[in-house]
């Protein structure tokens, strides 16, 4: 995946075994019950698995957030399969609100594309209205509650 600059300075790439340690930190910032251990495994996973990607957004070599994406055979509400699959989504609090969250999810989108996908699809908590809200101002629309979503890419 080739980097990408936004003109704040925020670059983004996927995000590889260097990257570990902070990636390992935004994961237990994002899940508040996930442990280190539990992070760090899965990690190790998903850069082992070629029908997953994982993107980082980089301010000053800072990692400032990151998404996780993974290829479904289907999802809720979607009409066409195999389905890029949004699995975790987190920008820092300093970097919000400035197209850092935009620029991860176009990073998956690109990446879904290229491995025949023609929808995104993610999920959040009922009650989370701040992810509610940041999914349906990227194009993303609500198919049902737990709320699923999809984009067509």
């Amino acid at each position: 995946m080739p980097e990408s600059d936004l003109s704040s300075g925020v670059v983004i790439r996927a995000l590889n075994k260097s990257d570990q340690k902070a990636w390992v930190a935004a994961r237990c910032s994002l899940w508040a019950d996930c442990s280190p251990e539990q992070a760090a495994a899965e990690v190790v996973r998903i850069l082992d698995d070629n029908d997953q990607l994982a993107v980082g957004a980089f301010d000053r070599a800072a990692l400032v957030g990151f998404a996780e994406y993974s290829l479904h055979p289907h999802a809720i509400g979607c009409t066409t399969g195999p389905v890029a699959y949004l699995e975790a989504w987190w920008v820092a609090s300093s970097h919000r609100r400035g197209g850092v969250g935009r620029m991860l999810i176009d990073a998956g989108v690109a990446w879904g594309q290229s491995k025949g996908c023609s929808e995104l699809a993610s999920d959040t908590w009922i009650d989370n209205a701040i992810s509610d809200a940041a999914h349906r101002s990227l194009g993303f629309e609500a198919v049902d509650r737990l709320i699923h979503y999809r984009r067509t890419i």
